[in-house]
């Protein structure tokens, strides 16, 4: 058998991971259209709260969901904070500079999904009221399903800011290297999506959002970083005669 030669040209990764988020992104969405067919939000939001304790909501306070609620979004700004800092560092050392797409994506990613659409957006001017203000569960503001836009300022239930910070991670898949395995970028994905429904549950578990809004905080968090990744230039490979050229950012998806 001959040798493999190595030709030094990236294989184009496959027809899922060209369409990788987009696809996980509608699952979402068909994921919220079925829970609303069947009135899952608040049959699920109802396992958590007990009227006769003390704490009605009563995991809200027990560990791990205290600690994952209080620190479970550091992950996602240490990475856009570092992505910032080594782009910004790109200006003077020019051995950065094949970093910068990189970058780009995971701070744009984490400013305009989680900051700007979902806190600074959605949440304020949705007007969803959490399930701890719901009358369903003592509180005191009518049940409000996800597609019901309510007034300004009438809750911040919709969509999950927790769930956003961690589904945006999907944005690792598209900083895999073309020639890795794909196994790699499934465990990426597979990670980033663990990580934000582990979030979102915590947000469930405590009374801080329905289902609902944690499915569409992962359905936004894999279109916008879809998006992103699509119309974000991409670095024009190096001339192979250069061997001092700095390596190019890949784009895998």
């Amino acid at each position: 058998m001959p040798a493999h030669r190595d030709t030094g040209v990236a294989e184009a990764p496959g027809w899922f991971w060209k369409h990788g988020l987009w696809m996980v992104g509608l699952g979402f969405l068909l994921s919220a259209l079925l829970a609303t067919l069947v009135d899952m939000d608040p049959r699920l939001s109802g396992y958590f709260y007990d009227p006769t304790a003390a704490q009605q909501w009563f995991l809200k306070t027990a560990v791990p969901w205290i600690w994952l609620y209080r620190y479970g979004e550091w992950p996602t700004w240490v990475l856009a904070i570092g992505a910032a800092v080594v782009w910004g560092g790109s200006l003077r050392r020019r051995s950065w500079i094949c970093y910068r797409r990189a970058c780009a994506l995971i701070v744009l990613a984490v400013m305009l999904g989680p900051g700007l659409l979902v806190n600074g957006v959605l949440k304020p001017l949705w007007g969803r009221p959490r399930p701890v203000q719901a009358d369903l569960f003592g509180g005191s503001r009518p049940y409000q399903h996800w597609w019901q836009p309510g007034h300004s300022g009438g809750g911040r239930s919709f969509p999950s800011g927790h769930a956003a910070m961690g589904y945006v991670l999907v944005l690792g898949t598209c900083l895999v290297p073309p020639r890795r395995s794909a196994w790699l970028r499934g465990l990426v994905l597979g990670g980033a999506l663990a990580y934000g429904s582990l979030l979102g549950a915590t947000r469930i578990i405590q009374g801080g959002h329905f289902l609902s809004d944690v499915l569409w905080s992962g359905s936004l968090m894999c279109f916008l970083v879809a998006t992103l990744q699509a119309v974000l230039p991409t670095p024009a490979p190096p001339n192979t005669d250069a061997s001092h050229n700095p390596p190019t950012v890949f784009n895998a998806m």
